[in-house]
């Protein structure tokens, strides 16, 4: 997905929710995607389905130094356009060490957010479900 029509489409959903905060979420969320650390392999579902965006694990340093913030900058922009759940993806490195600590910055966000928060658990090594 192209990175301009990345951050505006977020940019503009997380703006409906809060205003005051969407510039700074649309410029970290466009650091994240122009350092290749969050991606979108797949076309974004609006407003209906089940959005999936990935991180990818070997654009973060070796002790994964920034990958919270990474998944919870990643978590937000989801929770903005999801219908009602969203995914994460893993790639690099399979480890349930690293996929707990993804679901757990992903709670840590939910936990703030305006839609609130449901379910967050693994599936596999690999991918983080979360239910809004």
């Amino acid at each position: 997905m192209d990175r301009s029509l990345a951050v505006a489409v977020f940019a503009a959903a997380d703006a409906h929710l809060d205003p005051c905060g969407a510039t700074a979420f649309a410029q970290r969320l466009g650091r994240e995607l122009d350092a290749g650390r969050i991606v979108f392999p797949r076309p974004l579902v609006v407003g209906g389905g089940c959005p999936y965006g990935c991180l990818v694990l070997h654009r973060f340093p070796g002790d994964l130094t920034g990958l919270p913030e990474a998944t919870r900058i990643l978590a937000r922009g989801l929770a903005d356009i999801a219908g009602g759940s969203f995914l994460i993806g893993i790639c690099g490195v399979r480890s349930i060490t690293v996929v707990d600590c993804v679901a757990q910055a992903v709670r840590c966000e939910l936990r703030n957010h305006r839609r609130g928060s449901g379910p967050v658990g693994r599936i596999g090594e690999s991918t983080v479900f979360a239910m809004l």
